[in-house]
């Protein structure tokens, strides 16, 4: 007797909890609280806070935390990097006033990779060649990565009409970084931006790394990639969040504001940027990353002068939960530490990719040190023909 065999639907538009690779670059798990925790390669992030970015990017992109001798070469290595050639600082003068940050962080990201030393490597077009293709996208990886500080803050100043400021080669990444955007490096604010930056540097495959690793696929040259994950980035489903919830802090303005302003979102079923997350035990708890955020965020804005931000952010925080039982996402208090620092709004998002390209980069390498095959997913056709197929009508008769 035969037996009718259900057919189960498999379609996730959003390959939602989908694998879709093996990887042991970063992982969230929960703690004995039940609360999700960040880990880069077996680490905890609450533990890589401890050291600069500088360590935690190595520890992703060559598997092991360094020692002194170890950090020093590679923080050699970026400051090597990290100038703007002159046809380069020529051409981001000629860029239009009021262009978005992102679209000038990729393009001339796709002008600079021109003039790096490894653009001449056509190592990506010998398939098979695997382990030499997966150094040269390390390689060509840090030397554009290192530009983007002198890229973001160049292109900031000249958009604003100020001179850009020569690079300190004295300086770690994210001293500099403020350096080269004409803020002091002060200790407190060097450590805030130091922990942003190892906050945001990887996070499984998320969405712009997922598009980093499907355009690495096809093994193009080595940089491309990357730009295109910047694409993804700029959205704000993903990166793009970080400035809207900035704006978001900008009009509620004083606390006794904030109440009103997000039952008035609620009540027009608007989003409300900085909560929620793709993730779902992301949703209902506070993760490893808001929790950092949250400790180093209040007392900087406390000393600068600016503590009513975390008032606002503990009102609304307060109401999603209770409304929509939603907590922040990191997006919320990384924001809010950005503006204490100083650092421009319309650089959010940019500086989000600051870090992340090193854990773009290291995902790149880690696939094709493992021969990654073609991106190529199926789909389930709804259209027309799954019956019979249409017949076609010659244009004079339609």
């Amino acid at each position: 007797m035969s037996q009718k065999l259900e057919v189960i639907n498999t379609l996730d538009t959003g390959l939602d909890g989908i694998p879709v690779c093996t990887s042991d670059l970063s992982l969230t798990r929960l703690d004995e609280d039940g609360l999700p925790v960040l880990l880069y390669k077996g680490y905890s992030i609450y533990d890589l806070i401890k050291g600069s970015f500088e360590e935690s990017v190595t520890l992703l992109l060559y598997g092991e935390l360094p020692n002194q001798k170890q950090l020093q070469s590679f923080c050699r290595e970026l400051t090597s990097h990290a100038h703007l050639e002159e046809p380069v600082l020529s051409h981001i003068k000629t860029y239009p006033k009021g262009v978005h940050m992102m679209d000038f962080l990729m393009t001339t990201l796709s002008f600079a990779r021109m003039f790096d030393e490894d653009y001449g490597n056509v190592t990506w077009k010998m398939p098979k060649n695997d382990e030499n293709l997966a150094n040269l996208i390390l390689n060509a990886g840090i030397h554009l990565g290192a530009k983007i500080p002198a890229i973001l803050a160049s292109g900031y100043r000249i958009q604003e009409g100020k001179s850009p400021i020569t690079p300190d080669s004295s300086l770690g990444y994210a001293a500099n970084f403020l350096h080269l955007l004409g803020i002091t490096p002060e200790e407190d604010l060097v450590n805030a931006l130091n922990i942003v930056l190892i906050l945001y540097l990887d996070h499984t495959i998320n969405c712009s790394t997922f598009t980093s690793l499907v355009v690495e696929s096809s093994m193009t040259d080595p940089y491309g990639p990357l730009i295109a994950a910047g694409t993804s980035l700029k959205g704000v489903r993903h990166g793009g969040a970080n400035e809207i919830a900035t704006n978001m802090f900008d009009e509620i303005g004083k606390p006794e504001n904030a109440a009103e302003y997000i039952f008035n979102r609620l009540s027009k079923k608007e989003i409300v940027f900085g909560f929620g997350h793709r993730l779902g035990h992301y949703k209902h708890n506070v993760e490893s990353r808001v929790r950092i955020a949250e400790k180093i965020g209040r007392p900087l804005a406390e000393k600068k002068g600016m503590g009513h931000y975390f008032e606002i952010y503990d009102i609304i925080s307060r109401i999603m939960l209770q409304e929509k039982n939603r907590t922040p996402n990191a997006d919320l208090p990384i924001c809010l530490i950005l503006k204490i620092i100083g650092v421009p709004k319309i650089l959010n998002t940019p500086i989000f990719q600051a870090s992340r390209h090193f854990g773009w980069v290291a995902n790149n390498a880690r696939q094709r040190k493992a021969k990654g095959p073609l991106y190529r997913p199926t789909q389930e056709y709804t259209g027309y023909g799954t019956t019979k197929k249409r017949v076609y009508v010659p244009l004079k008769k339609r």
